[in-house]
């Protein structure tokens, strides 16, 4: 195997590394949850330990206030993914909380076309139908007939929407900033909200149980600055398109978590949904798929 095929396949093993981690977030959350922990006592405990961490391992100077402010203020739309996320993680089980926050992708592609910074395309109309009608499939398939509560898929939307909209955001405001300054000043703000949420609404205490702990410290090391890190490294080798395709695993490796470790099994009509989905990302991600099929050399981006 030649330097380079051993770059690229470090580069590929990294990424699939992070959706690894990533996957692991709503896994870890079940398990706190199940040791009584609250949502926002939770995040809070997070950012804290992600932003600490991001501290020592970003070196340099910091951006001007100016450029530190903007950044800031995406946090503060990036944070209320975060408490979405794992309100709807408290009444729908992982691997539907992940399918339907999943649908993000379809909502970039609009929400870019209406602020001017892509065109909308047939196939992006297309694939957004296809992704909601997957999620609405895969909300309607409880188990024994039921139905999840309407409030849990609703957070799972917001929180769609909200990482939707940072996305849009971040790629007008954040353009050329290195993704490590970007993930400190996101954690720094999310560490100041997701305490001022806390304290509001009864305090930081986690509870004594040894799981709440660990999940609280393996949500912030692991799916969070690790996850970064890996993926960051990663996208610097096999470039940004193979990388974003890649991290699409993260849904896949959700799913078999949860069925794996916490027992939780799809009916039939929320595998057709998964299917849309899946099938909308990849549709919409046609370009970035064959590359990787192909192994095309991707642009190179500096390391961050």
């Amino acid at each position: 195997m030649s330097s380079v095929e051993r770059s690229e396949a470090r580069g590929l093993g990294l990424v699939a590394f992070s959706t690894l981690a990533y996957g692991l977030l709503p896994i870890l959350g079940k398990v706190a949850y199940g040791a009584g922990a609250r949502p926002l006592p939770l995040l809070a405990w997070r950012f804290v330990v992600a932003a600490l961490l991001l501290a020592l391992l970003v070196r340099g100077s910091r951006p001007p206030l100016r450029e530190s402010v903007r950044l800031w203020a995406l946090g503060g739309v990036y944070v209320f993914n975060s408490v979405a996320y794992f309100r709807a993680l408290e009444t729908v089980p992982a691997s539907v909380t992940s399918l339907v926050l999943f649908t993000y992708p379809m909502m970039v592609a609009v929400l870019a076309a209406l602020v001017g910074l892509e065109r909308l395309t047939v196939r992006s109309v297309l694939a957004a139908l296809a992704a909601f009608a997957g999620c609405a499939l895969t909300a309607s398939g409880a188990p024994l007939g039921g139905r999840f509560p309407l409030s849990g898929i609703a957070w799972a939307l917001g929180a769609a929407l909200v990482y939707a909209c940072y996305l849009v955001l971040s790629s007008r405001f954040a353009v050329g900033v290195p993704a490590r300054v970007l993930a400190l000043h996101l954690a720094e703000v999310a560490a100041l909200v997701s305490v001022g949420l806390a304290l509001a609404g009864g305090g930081l205490a986690l509870p004594a149980d040894p799981r709440a702990w660990l999940s609280v410290l393996g949500i912030g090391v692991v799916s969070t600055v690790v996850s970064t890190i890996a993926f960051l490294a990663g996208m610097a080798v096999i470039g940004p398109l193979r990388a974003s395709v890649l991290s699409s695993l993260e849904v896949i490796v959700t799913l078999t978590l949860a069925a794996t470790l916490l027992g939780e099994r799809l009916s039939p009509r929320q595998w057709l949904g998964a299917a849309l989905i899946l099938g909308a990302v990849a549709w919409q991600n046609r370009a970035a798929l064959l590359q990787l099929a192909r192994r095309a050399p991707a642009g190179i981006m500096p390391a961050r």
